[in-house]
């Protein structure tokens, strides 16, 4: 089992637990004190949202986003394409629309209220997520002259070309043990990462998954792997650099 696979166990299994107890103490327990500002309110207005349905409601946004989270992580185990992805954009659009839905279980004079700030924050996150996902989606481009080495786009990099230590060709893209900062989706890598030994440290990846080979560079102790939808393209990129750093 390679390491991000582990980190990846570790890291759901966590948050399924607390999302699973979370759900079994509203729904089962009825514990309603654990739902947001729920406890901070007056007796009176706690009853009144009891009978209306509003943590009932949350109850069960709980248990649906659960349930979605649940498939999510068991199709990411037995790697059924994009179905991690695709179940995190539902885990999403979800626990988002229902959290619109549940205010009209509010109290009647606070509705409005509550209906704007969920529809704004649903607003915020839905356009923030587009973005990124336009952004890390994007292809990158790889500029070479006798200057400098240049990859473009979100978490971009550009080195002198005289800096450039080694070059070479990867059959294989080495295991990834955890994210530092950047983008992992549908097969695509691209930002900060740490890489299994002997890579280690720290190095930027704008990478397709399973898509060989891969061309790494190195430059005192940081490093950029990297490669092109079309293998081909990939090797040219490759003669390439090395034509220059060659010079």
């Amino acid at each position: 089992m390679s390491t991000d696979t582990i980190v990846f166990l570790i890291t759901m299994g966590f948050t399924l637990i607390i999302h699973g107890g979370l759900t079994y103490l509203v729904v089962k327990k009825q514990d309603y004190s654990l739902i947001s500002g729920f406890y901070n309110r007056p007796e009176e207005e706690q009853q009144r949202l009891i009978e209306n349905g509003y943590p009932q409601a949350i109850g069960r946004l709980l248990l649906y986003t659960f349930i979605i989270l649940f498939i999510s992580v068991i199709l990411a185990l037995f790697q059924i394409p994009y179905g991690f992805e695709i179940g995190m954009l539902l885990f999403l659009i979800v626990l988002l629309g229902g959290s619109i839905y549940v205010q009209k279980y509010e109290l009647k004079h606070k509705r409005k209220k509550y209906y704007w700030i969920t529809g704004i924050i649903a607003a915020i996150v839905i356009t923030f997520v587009i973005v990124l996902g336009y952004l890390g989606l994007e292809e990158h481009d790889v500029i070479i002259n006798d200057r400098q080495f240049k990859v473009t786009g979100l978490y971009g990099v550009e080195w002198p070309i005289d800096e450039i230590d080694r070059v070479k060709l990867l059959d294989e893209l080495p295991d990834v043990v955890a994210k530092s900062n950047g983008f992992a989706a549908f097969n695509r890598l691209k930002g900060s990462f740490r890489l299994k030994e002997p890579y280690g440290g720290g190095g930027k990846l704008f990478v397709y998954k399973g898509r060989a080979p891969y061309v790494y560079i190195e430059k005192d102790d940081d490093y950029i792997i990297l490669n092109q939808k079309d293998g081909s393209e990939t090797q040219k990129l490759y003669d390439q650099l090395l034509e220059k750093i060659s010079e």
